[in-house]
């Protein structure tokens, strides 16, 4: 297990190896904590051969994103 709050952690993960597996934590609209595993869907997948995950979470594709 290991988490991080620097996106950058995110562009070592091979998505593609089954043994890893990648959650998004968030807030739902009653303030509780959600965990939600992320899935790597194909419109995804076609989008790690032009961004990072890094970038893809920046841009909101990973789910988690503060709302400051």
């Amino acid at each position: 297990l290991f988490t991080a709050h620097n996106p950058a952690a995110l562009d070592g993960l091979n998505l593609l190896d089954p043994e890893v597996r990648l959650f998004a934590i968030d807030r739902n609209s009653n303030g509780h904590t959600v965990i939600n595993r992320l899935h790597l869907t194909p419109q995804l997948a076609d989008l790690t051969h032009t961004y990072p995950l890094s970038r893809l979470w920046l841009m909101g594709h990973l789910g988690a994103v503060p709302h400051v």
